[in-house]
């Protein structure tokens, strides 16, 4: 009666709010014990969830007041054909490239105040998004579990979602596993980003240039020409340069972090000779030569220390500004920070003070990030009687370089970084139904070869440490015990899915997909003889193997309540694929992931097609998670990943788009989530804060805990308005506010890993000649200026890391189209 009492109870403007909590705490998420308990706890969630849904899907069959405004159709391919987003029975949140622009959204990592849920973490050089309970942890040589497609192709590495927005016809989040038409790493959604295709029937080109503070200057711009009644060209070029945003005081922009200076290029040549046929060639280049954010992290918090036992302390200790000795505690915290003090200083430590800015640091190496990726593509798509052949080939040359001050100080002590290469061959085949019949249905395979290597690298400076020599005497040289692992991947699936109309309003859907991935890898290390240059010669470990193969499905029903309202619910699966556990843990592999996930949705137009209003309640139940342990080696610490524990998640997503007339256009997104750790236990890094778990001491259990990344509550409402200057064009303002709760950014229960609730305000107002040609558009982001957390970590010598994103940045761009 808990949910009744509690909902009834509500204001009715709180009633959704209400129900959430009611269901939170009333229904438990863990569905543990007998199986029949774990069937009556889901269908008990799944029939409090209804009352919402269908509410929502209800209001939408009956309809509402006349319209004054029109919001355009939005046609996805979230289920590898051409379908009206109202249409799908999937999550998806799109966003068109002029929707892109006016909001000033020019890479993924603004993407989450669109779609519900996201939330994008960063560290270093390795974005790490988050969604429905699904985080990223594992990064390097491992694979990504929101996985990114750009025009079809799945990209493996988590660094290639960096690349910005150019000449882009959409974008499309797909929510909640997508285990059977896209499978590989779908496991909490994906992010594809849709280019512009050329188009022969008539020329035309356009451009941008960006100016702002932090000396930004930006290019973007595109030209599309007919080279026959069959065939075109298109190509978009973007570049960006601006100065890092974190100051270095020791080194000044030259040691500067978050800096940009990127060169971004796409061609494609597309042959039509027929209706049924068509042919298109694509060239993609993308070059990185920036400082790079650091390794891991940028900013140091401190030492958190226990000043009651001199022990440092991560849950409950108290952060101490400073890296070097101190005589707090009478003496007995000993040395803090990363152990490299060349004198073993006996006080606070002035030549390695922390800033307490988290945009000003003081280090003494200059950082580097050299990131390119290449990619060569064709597409082929063939129409016949009964069905649409598309056949996919590509070609993709990855390489990732990065170096940082891993000492994180003004002494001149140690670099570290990390050397990545990816070279992968991908093929795709894929069969649509075309037909008019009640039977709808797409079958394909899936084939891709990756080669992987990556080396975790690093460089001694320093001929003594706390007063005593260095033994040996490595200073500028490469460390011995660094290694490279080389990863050859190959990847097998097939798929099919159908839909089959029971009759004009019920259709009824399933898919299943076949996984084989086979990984062997190989461990080098350094020759001994030659450690001035990074030279993995000498084979260390060999003939590490590992096979995992998994069988993933979808089924469900959708029902349209009305010409304009569709329910549907859905039960899918997804899985990770195995891998080696890294370079320094030999022929060790971990197993796969996998999650099941149960949504139930509605999609609506309301208001003669001015209201758009979609929703999902979804409960996802994920298994043998990874978690990354960390061994100190006494010189830095290494990371491992390896199976640890569970995350049940559920939560409901609603986003409104309302074109209330021709001029003024509303729009709101909101995500209410509960996302909690299962079984997941984990090492405590710092000396003391863990407890003693089945024998072992300074432990981590989380069960109960927030996953991180994942905020309770998060809302974004948008708002423009055009305003009509008559000869003089049009004037649009906007603003978008985003909200979020707090929420944690690493899996340990770290104090310094907390983000308190925020909010954030983008501002903008654009210009528009009357022929809509030239645009001019000022912008400021963050008006707040909030300092948020993307990461927290631990790093050698108790060191508390984090990683902050964007403060408040301006900027003016003004553009031209043809």
């Amino acid at each position: 009666m808990l949910v009744p009492s509690l909902v009834n109870s509500c204001p009715k403007y709180r009633r959704l709010f209400c129900f959430m909590q009611a269901a939170r705490y009333s229904t438990p998420l863990h569905f543990l014990g007998n199986p029949r308990g774990q069937l009556m706890n889901l269908r008990g969630t799944l029939t409090r969830a209804a009352i919402p849904i269908v509410a929502l899907a209800v209001l939408g069959a009956a309809g509402g007041a006349q319209a004054q405004g029109a919001l355009e159709e939005i046609v996805v391919t979230a289920q590898k054909r051409d379908q009206s987003l109202q249409d799908v029975s999937v999550a998806v949140t799109a966003v068109s490239g002029d929707e892109l622009k006016a909001l000033g959204i020019t890479d993924a990592f603004r993407l989450e105040i669109l779609a519900p849920g996201l939330q994008l973490g960063m560290s270093g050089a390795d974005p790490r998004p988050a969604l429905r309970g699904a985080r990223t942890q594992q990064v390097e040589a491992n694979d990504v579990a929101i996985s990114f497609y750009t025009d079809g192709l799945y990209r493996p590495r988590h660094g290639q979602a960096l690349a910005g927005f150019v000449d882009v016809d959409r974008v499309e989040v797909l929510r909640g596993p997508q285990g059977t038409l896209f499978g590989r790493n779908s496991f909490g959604g994906l992010i594809h980003v849709i280019s512009n295709k050329p188009d022969p029937s008539e020329t035309d080109y356009g451009f941008a240039v960006s100016g702002g503070d932090y000396a930004l200057a930006g290019f973007d711009g595109f030209f599309n020409a007919p080279l026959s009644d069959t065939s075109a060209v298109r190509f978009a070029l973007k570049t960006e340069t601006r100065d890092p945003y974190v100051e270095n005081i020791t080194l000044g922009d030259d040691g500067g972090l978050k800096d940009a200076d990127m060169t971004y290029f796409r061609g494609q040549l597309l042959f039509a000779p027929s209706d049924t046929l068509d042919l298109t060639l694509r060239v993609e280049s993308w070059q990185d030569d920036s400082n790079g954010n650091g390794h891991f992290g940028y900013y140091v918090e401190g030492i958190p220390v226990n000043l009651g036992t001199g022990l440092t302390n991560g849950v409950s200790g108290t952060m101490r500004p400073r890296i070097g000795r101190s005589d707090e505690c009478a003496g007995t915290c000993g040395r803090y920070g990363a152990g490299f003090d060349f004198a073993a200083t006996p006080g606070p430590d002035t030549v390695a003070l922390t800033t307490g800015d988290p945009y000003k640091i003081e280090q003494d190496t200059a950082p580097e990030r050299d990131l390119s990726d290449l990619t060569l593509a064709g597409e082929l798509n063939w129409s016949t009687d009964f069905a649409d052949l598309k056949a996919t080939v590509a070609y993709m040359d990855y390489e990732e370089y990065r170096w940082a001050d891993c000492d994180m100080s003004a002494y001149l002590t140690a670099s570290c970084g990390n050397d990545i290469t990816s070279e992968t061959n991908m093929q795709e085949f894929q069969l649509t139904s075309n037909s008019d019949g009640p039977l709808e249905w797409v079958v394909g395979v899936f084939l891709l070869q990756e080669d992987l290597t990556n080396a975790f690298l690093w460089e001694d400076h320093a001929s003594t440490v706390d007063n005593t020599p260095v033994s040996p005497p490595d200073i500028n040289m490469h460390a011995g015990w660094t290694l490279q692992i080389r990863v050859d991947t190959s990847s097998v699936a097939g798929y099919g899915q159908a839909s089959y109309a029971l009759t004009d309003t019920t259709r009824v859907l399933a898919g299943v997909r076949y996984t084989n991935d086979q990984r062997d890898w190989e461990i080098y290390g350094q020759d001994p003889n030659n450690r001035s240059t990074y030279s993995f010669t000498v084979l260390n470990t060999a003939d590490g193997e590992g096979d995992w193969s998994e069988v993933t499905w979808k089924t469900g029903v959708e029902f349209d309540m009305s010409e304009d309202t569709m329910l549907y619910a859905t039960v899918s699966t997804g899985f990770l694929a195995g891998n080696q556990q890294g370079a320094f843990n030999g022929t060790n592999s971990y197993d796969e992931q996998t999650v099941t996930a149960f949504e139930l949705g509605s999609k609506s137009l309301l208001a003669d097609g001015s209201v758009r209003l979609n929703a999902a309640f979804y409960v996802n139940q994920f298994e043998d998670l990874l978690a990354t342990r960390f061994v100190d080696t006494g010189i830095t610490t290494l990371a491992f990943t390896d199976n640890a524990g569970e995350i049940d998640a559920m939560g409901l997503e609603v986003e409104l788009d309302w074109a209330v007339t021709d001029q003024l256009q509303l729009g709101a997104r909101a995500s209410m989530q509960q996302a909690e750790y299962g079984d997941f236990a984990l090492p405590n890094v710092f000396q003391e804060g863990g407890e003693t778990i089945s024998g072992i001491a300074n432990q981590f259990q989380l069960d109960g805990l927030q996953v991180q990344n994942s905020p309770d509550f998060t809302a974004t409402l948008l708002g423009s308005y055009l305003v009509d200057l008559g000869g003089s064009g049009t004037l649009i303002p906007s603003i978008t506010l985003y909200y979020s709760s707090d929420y944690r950014v690493d899996d340990s229960n770290w104090f310094f890993g907390n983000q308190d609730a925020y909010t954030k305000t983008d501002l903008s107002v654009a210009w528009m000649s009357v022929n809509q040609d030239w645009t001019a558009r000022f912008w400021v982001a963050n008006l707040e200026d909030e300092a948020t957390l993307l990461k927290a970590t631990r790093f050698g010598g108790d060191v508390a890391v984090t990683d902050y994103a964007n403060p408040r940045m301006w900027g003016l761009t003004v553009g031209y189209r043809y």
